[in-house]
């Protein structure tokens, strides 16, 4: 997977749609995360069937691509939910609250979100990718409780695009011990602060 061609995949769609959800739908997903054969074998509309039954096809009749875009769009659901325990005073503090939960909130399943995002690598399936990254940087900086606006607004989704990807792919390689996780998070995370603060001191004496 190419950390750099999913970071832009998250760039080019910075403000996606809503994607409609369903308590039943949120439930058939639970249950086909939780399969073994979820995490261990491509993901195909006889594996949903084989899974799930029917209802697959009557609650994601779009199929596999369907389901991948609902499981990320899940994670960014259950990362909201609990936004307001992350309560840090430095917001990139909170941010790194929001990851780490989606993160480990989704360690059971790890392998099977690996099979949901190599669906979206699929290049039929570009937009799809797009806006599920777009949606899940934007979500991460709601659960940070980011206000920012207009310039400021882009730059921050530019930025965690980058920080977010790196480390899904980091969790989703390498990410049974969760300690290297955070350690690798933090590294990036450092990483834009030093970026951050250097590009803050040029803009002052250029002005």
């Amino acid at each position: 997977m190419n950390p750099s061609l999913l970071a832009t995949a998250a760039t080019s769609a910075l403000v996606p749609p809503a994607l409609p959800h369903s308590p039943q739908g949120d439930d058939l997903l639970r249950r086909f995360l939780a399969d073994p054969r979820a995490g261990s074998t491509p993901w195909t509309p006889a594996l949903l069937r084989a899974c799930l039954g029917a209802d697959a096809d009557i609650l994601f009749p779009e199929g596999v691509a369907q389901v991948a875009e609902s499981c990320f769009d899940l994670m960014d659901r259950d990362m909201l939910a609990a936004s307001g325990s992350f309560r840090s005073r430095k917001i990139s503090r909170r941010v790194r609250a929001a990851i780490l939960f989606r993160l480990e909130r989704a360690a059971p399943y790890r392998m099977a979100i690996r099979q949901a995002l190599a669906v979206l690598m699929v290049p039929t399936h570009a937009r799809i990718l797009a806006r599920t990254l777009g949606r899940s940087v934007n979500a991460i900086w709601q659960a940070a409780a980011d206000t920012s606006t207009g310039f400021t607004f882009l730059t921050k989704r530019v930025t965690l695009s980058g920080v977010y990807v790196s480390t899904l792919l980091f969790w989703l390689t390498r990410g049974g011990n969760p300690a290297s996780v955070e350690e690798f998070l933090d590294r990036r995370l450092a990483d834009v602060g030093r970026i951050t603060r250097l590009r803050n001191r040029l803009t002052g004496r250029i002005a």
